[in-house]
């Protein structure tokens, strides 16, 4: 649950962000209940994999962030909850739901006396499976297969190996940091992949505080970050090897080794677009085509230029207001923008044709206001390709 619409001044007590377990009425297809994972004073950061153990004793969770498995007592959980007002029964609107006192999804102890939280010798766990008595889980980073046997006198934990471990470069170090809350995070409440997936972006905007408080921006894909600067929608830091070093100081609240700093860079450094689905054989469709003609005719390839498709100078467009009235924003990049919508700093624009039309206003942001229904068509289809 990202807890988005407050700044980013404190990461206690699941301040930005907190985990959670959703529960699904399947017969009225509805949200039951959202119930958190963490401790007041412990996140348990990007959950992954979870399941019911077949005697329908335990609700099991993967924590990946923090290496652990939530082992949640099934019968308890359901008759706390009995006692809370369902969502799809209440007679309050979503809002008014959301502030009750007892709704599970702002409570952090909500699990304290029906939930073990359990340690594994692994890193990154991810899926889980069970048989038998064993719950497996997937390690990740460590290459390895987590074993828990359930029993009377609790959960006994192993860590199988699966083969041999490839060698622990710079990049994966870096990558293993960059999904880790427990080294990673104050009181484990987030790693950089929670707003960061794949090294992508969560589609929120944050109000993070490096350039003002007040002006909430989506966030930023690090693909080809490393390559260019300055960084961030107001270009305010550098590099990109700044950028993580003030993200663990003022982001994960922690004051970072310079290794773990530097892997953490070197991963980034390593992310590389994929091929845009647009393509057709690797190749640009022929509306696609078309498009690129449309593009370099609009304009648009005089600020996205060269190899990134920016030429990493900051502009006024028109599209800054609030706090940003009149500021210039850095030209993002135009690789993989096909899967980092909305789009603009705030997010406003939620397809790339909205961009070109309702937020473009006096052509400040590319010659588009004259382009025929099919040449805006082309447009997208040539952006979304890059």
């Amino acid at each position: 649950l990202a807890r988005f619409l407050t700044p980013t001044t404190q990461i206690e007590r699941g301040w930005m962000n907190t985990h959670a377990l959703n529960l699904i009425d399947v017969e009225k297809r509805s949200l039951r209940h959202t119930v958190l994972l963490d401790d007041t004073n412990l996140g348990a950061a990007n959950p992954w994999g979870v399941l019911c153990t077949p005697d329908g004793k335990y609700i099991c969770v993967a924590h990946s962030a923090t290496h652990e498995i939530s082992l949640i007592d099934q019968a308890a959980l359901l008759a706390k909850l009995s006692k809370i007002p369902r969502r799809d029964e209440s007679k309050l609107d979503d809002n008014a739901y959301e502030a009750l006192p007892e709704n599970p999804a702002n409570d952090l102890s909500f699990l304290n006396d029906i939930r073990q939280r359990v340690r594994l010798k692994g890193n990154g766990p991810r899926g889980v499976a069970m048989a038998g008595n064993k719950v497996y889980v997937a390690e990740y980073f460590s290459g390895s297969l987590g074993v828990l046997t359930l029993g009377a006198s609790g959960p006994e934990v192993q860590s199988l190996p699966l083969g041999s471990e490839p060698a622990m470069t710079l990049v994966r170090k870096g990558e293993m940091l960059f999904n880790d809350a427990s080294m990673m995070c104050f009181q484990q409440w987030q790693s950089c992949s929670t707003c960061h997936p794949d090294g992508r972006m969560d589609a929120v905007n944050w109000d993070l505080l490096n350039d003002g408080i007040g002006n909430p921006k989506s966030t930023k894909s690090l693909v080809l970050s490393a390559q260019r600067s300055p960084v961030m929608s107001r270009g305010v830091r550098p590099s990109t090897a700044v950028a993580v070093r003030t993200g663990m100081k003022f982001i994960q609240f922690i004051t970072p080794t310079e290794d773990h700093a530097a892997a953490v860079y070197e991963y980034i450094k390593s992310l590389t677009p994929v091929p845009s689905p647009y393509l057709i054989n690797g190749r640009l469709s022929e509306r696609a085509r078309r498009g690129k003609e449309v593009f370099e005719r609009a304009a648009c390839n005089g600020c996205h230029s060269g190899p990134y498709y920016s030429d990493t100078k900051l502009y006024d467009v028109g599209t800054s207001d609030g706090a940003d009235q009149g500021a210039p924003f850095v030209t993002p990049t135009l690789c993989e923008v096909w899967r980092t919508a909305p789009y603009l700093h705030d997010g406003r624009a939620a397809t790339m044709e909205e961009m070109f039309t309702k937020y473009n206003r006096g052509d400040r942001h590319g010659h588009t206001s004259n382009l025929s229904p099919q040449e805006l068509k082309d447009l997208v289809e040539y952006v979304h390709s890059l």
